[in-house]
């Protein structure tokens, strides 16, 4: 049986926006968040910090996170391949990789604890 899931983009939207979609999505049956993080602007902290509070929201009302990634993030964020914990402390489900890898990223991230 298939899940419907809805997408946000907590750069265009306040966290009390997002949060009265996300009540609405879950009461109408909605399971799945798609986001992405290939928008980060300005102070990474602050950015990071304003997606980690709403995808904790959507995780509390028991919705599962898919979150859009790239190279660029990996670099701009000081992620490693081999440790994808960010991802797993920001509350993500699941990532999604979209252009410019190469094969070798998505091989060392395959074999890591948080995967």
């Amino acid at each position: 049986m298939s899940e419907l899931g809805i997408s946000i983009y907590p750069s265009k939207s306040s966290f009390d926006e997002m949060q009265s979609y996300l009540t609405q999505a879950r009461e109408l049956g909605y399971k799945k968040i798609f986001t992405s993080l290939l928008e980060v602007t300005g102070d990474t902290a602050t950015v990071v910090d304003h997606f980690k509070k709403i995808i904790q929201y959507g995780n509390q009302i028991g919705m599962q996170i898919c979150i859009d990634i790239n190279p660029k993030l990996f670099k701009q964020l000081n992620i490693d391949y081999s440790d994808l914990s960010f991802f797993k402390e920001l509350g993500v489900t699941t990532i999604r990789l979209d252009e410019g890898f190469t094969g070798y990223e998505e091989a060392k991230m395959t074999f890591n604890p948080w995967h």
